[in-house]
């Protein structure tokens, strides 16, 4: 099984080296598998595996072995006057043990109820391992957060780079178009100058966005643990993002999952109080043996049913489960103060949202007076009515309200995809 599964993430790696296009959901999910933490994951469940395993042998049989070799000062006798009738009875020969004794011993117990404490011990095993996944699990949180960041602003680089590009075909076009104006005297060389800076601008400005998004590509390389050529397409996520109706943020598992601890603990301590039942056996050799009147050493067996009960747990039990419930009624509190917050932020993020499709909406209407006034000025310089510099004004703001657009999409998606990680997966 290990083999087959190491064989398909590598066909899976190898598939994603040959891919032409990439999206927010892979980069998740490949994020998830680099995470140096995720490894944890298999280190909890082994350790699980055998706290479970030992916690289960309390029901085998203990078997226990003891040799023993002692000396005593003094050893049970018969009284004299008891000693003096049993020979006037006739009775002679009486053989008393030595004071030197010697036992070989081994015995076996078998629990057949322990109050319920390796039940409630195993509960809590499998309890504590969730809650340890489920911490990995928050910390990947912001691992996520990242991953919106950088894959949004390699987006909006990318669209930046598009609307940049244009903008300089467009200032290469006037700048033909002003070569004919000198020649006819409409224009001048310092008009052409003015074009030829405006160019030289955008494209030191593109050289810098060039930088930053191999920058934002390598950082999003190394957390998902695979190379983003130049090549591969980040795809545009869809605006209409279908969001979980519950919030289903790590967090809040992890606060249930640690009150369900603190319910199991205290069962425990009541299991603690309760009476145990067993069965045992012995099996010995000694000197002398269960017959204290037979001398040497002889074999003995005997057996039967125990009950112990140990009272003192009673005596700590209402402090006990009084830490307890102030604990439960701490975690109570860090979960209802993270719901708070998880609430207030939502109720940001949402605002942002439907402020971003308002700008966006603001947008198309700036772009399409931008674009009016832009060949309004464009007829108005042919005509000799508009000087150049003011024509190039208008061709910068023109660009200047498709990048505000190219902007606010690129914050509308981040807060959209931020929305869906507040609220989980």
């Amino acid at each position: 099984m290990k083999r087959i599964i190491f064989t398909l993430s590598l066909l899976y790696s190898c598939l994603i080296g040959y891919m032409q296009s990439l999206t927010i959901e892979q980069c998740y999910q490949l994020a998830r598998k680099n995470y140096p933490l995720i490894q944890q994951y298999d280190l909890i469940e082994k350790s699980k595996t055998y706290n479970l395993s030992k916690a289960a042998k309390t029901y085998l049989p203990q078997v226990s072995l003891q040799a023993r070799a002692s000396w005593q000062s003094d050893i049970t006798e018969f009284p004299d006057e008891f000693s003096n009738l049993l020979v006037k009875m006739g009775v002679e020969g009486i053989e008393f043990p030595s004071k030197d004794q010697y036992r070989i011993v081994l015995d076996l117990y078998q629990t057949l109820w322990d109050g319920g404490i390796t039940s409630y011990q195993q509960k809590n095993i499998k309890t504590q391992s969730e809650l340890e996944k489920q911490n990995i699990e928050v910390s990947l949180y912001s691992l996520y957060q990242q991953i919106n960041e950088l894959y949004f602003g390699i987006l909006l680089i990318d669209e930046q780079l598009k609307l940049n590009e244009l903008f300089i075909k467009e200032l290469q076009r006037n700048h033909a178009r002003i070569e004919q104006f000198i020649n006819n005297g409409i224009a001048n060389t310092s008009d052409l100058n003015k074009i030829k800076l405006e160019i030289l601008l955008r494209e030191q400005s593109i050289s810098e966005i060039i930088y930053n998004r191999k920058a934002f590509r390598m950082m999003l390389s190394l957390l998902i643990g695979q190379e983003i050529n130049e090549e591969l397409e980040m795809q545009k996520p869809n605006k209409e993002l279908v969001l979980p109706e519950n919030n289903n943020r790590p967090e809040i598992k992890f606060y249930d999952i640690k009150i369900k601890q603190l319910d199991i603990q205290k069962k425990e301590i009541l299991a603690r109080s309760m009476p145990r039942l067993g069965l045992f056996t012995q099996g010995a050799y000694a000197n002398p043996g269960l017959n204290m009147f037979k001398t040497g050493f002889t074999p003995y067996f005997l057996g039967g049913f125990s009950l112990s009960w140990n009272f003192t747990g009673l005596y700590s039990f209402r402090n006990e489960t009084q830490n307890l419930s102030v604990a439960k009624s701490s975690i109570a509190v860090q979960q209802e103060t993270f719901l708070f917050n998880l609430n207030k932020q939502l109720i940001k993020i949402n605002a942002d949202i439907e402020k971003f499709k308002a700008l966006i909406a603001k947008d198309d209407e700036i772009i399409s007076l931008r674009e009016q006034i832009k060949t309004t000025s464009e007829v108005q310089v042919e005509n000799g009515t508009l000087s150049i510099n003011d024509y190039l004004q208008d061709i910068v703001l023109t660009d200047l309200a498709k990048q505000n657009k190219a902007l606010h999409e690129m914050q509308m998606l981040l807060s959209i995809y931020q929305l869906k990680i507040e609220k989980g997966f």
